[in-house]
């Protein structure tokens, strides 16, 4: 039977323009609040490693411009900038696992207010960060087009504002100008039998100290960018629930019928005809579409006279 022919189906598409697919959506507000927390976190351990990249500059310009070297500042610069930067891999590590949870999480979701396939699928939020290269884009697309698909009024399939999530891009080009940065610091790193040594460090530690100051402000741009992307699917999502029948019905269920209809269709009632029956007339049951019995007329009994 298609659709239709199939009357149940037309009269609940009348409830909603599209029927909704089936899934439970996945809730962000305890990855949101980790993801807040260890942003802070990152930003403040960026600002300890921006403290010791410079006091190690300040070192090497000395011994650059006097050519004395003090052993013992020389180990304490050293160590800080090496405690700085083991922390801030540390919280790093812990951004990345929760953070592709986070983004799975907001694919799946999307998915169920009609996002479409392609780089908006979830698999996509997790492999795209493991392609090399490709990871410098496949990510933000994935949170572009997901968080934009959210930015609806909770019908599953209807066209999104044309406004799509800025903080993305905007985290997305801090994000990776700031890796570049990291990038360089890594290639200008010198080896201690250089010739050139404390140039290079200080060349290194100049793209490092740029570089943190960089992830404090990407840090500070994710912790918008996770929180209105949170907010604007749980919007989408709760419009969706209202359009359901509500928190307390299933996900993904059919609204209930209307009362006195087996089928989900109106109740049909055949009017009477002739005068309504007077107060207190019951009239008698038959059951729906059985014949009403059939009886000969008494005929007199035959034989002889």
């Amino acid at each position: 039977m298609s659709f239709y022919d199939d009357p149940n189906r037309q009269w609940a598409a009348t409830q909603w323009e599209a029927p909704p697919p089936a899934g439970e959506p996945s809730s962000l507000r305890g990855l949101r609040t980790a993801l807040t927390v260890l942003f802070v976190l990152v930003a403040l351990i960026s600002l300890l490693s921006v403290a010791a990249f410079a006091g190690r500059l300040a070192y090497v310009g000395d011994v650059i411009d006097s050519g004395d070297i003090d052993s013992s500042r020389a180990e304490d610069a050293d160590a800080f900038v090496t405690t700085s930067t083991v922390l801030w891999y540390l919280v790093a590590i812990a951004i990345a696992a929760v953070f592709m949870v986070w983004q799975f999480r907001h694919a799946r979701n999307a998915r169920l207010l009609g996002a479409k396939g392609g780089v908006s699928s979830p698999g996509w939020a997790i492999g795209g960060w493991f392609i090399p290269l490709a990871n410098a884009v496949i990510p933000a697309m994935n949170l572009y087009a997901n968080g934009r698909a959210s930015n609806s009024d909770g019908r599953h399939g209807a066209e999104p504002s044309r406004g799509g999530p800025g903080i993305v891009v905007l985290w997305a080009i801090v994000f990776w100008v700031v890796n570049g940065l990291a990038r360089a610091s890594w290639r200008e790193s010198p080896e201690p039998l250089d010739s050139d040594y404390l140039e290079q460090l200080r060349t290194a530690d100049t793209f490092a100290l740029a570089g943190n100051v960089g992830y404090v402000v990407a840090a500070v741009l994710a912790i918008v960018m996770v929180r209105t992307l949170t907010a604007r699917q749980e919007a989408a999502l709760a419009n969706r629930m209202a359009l359901i029948g509500g928190p307390q019905q299933a996900y993904g269920s059919w609204p209930a019928p209307p009362p006195g209809s087996p089928y989900g269709q109106p109740g049909y009632v055949q009017p009477g005809y002739g005068p309504p029956p007077a107060a207190g007339y019951a009239p008698p049951q038959q059951p729906y579409g059985q014949p009403q019995p059939y009886s000969q007329p008494q005929q007199p009994p035959t034989g002889r006279w």
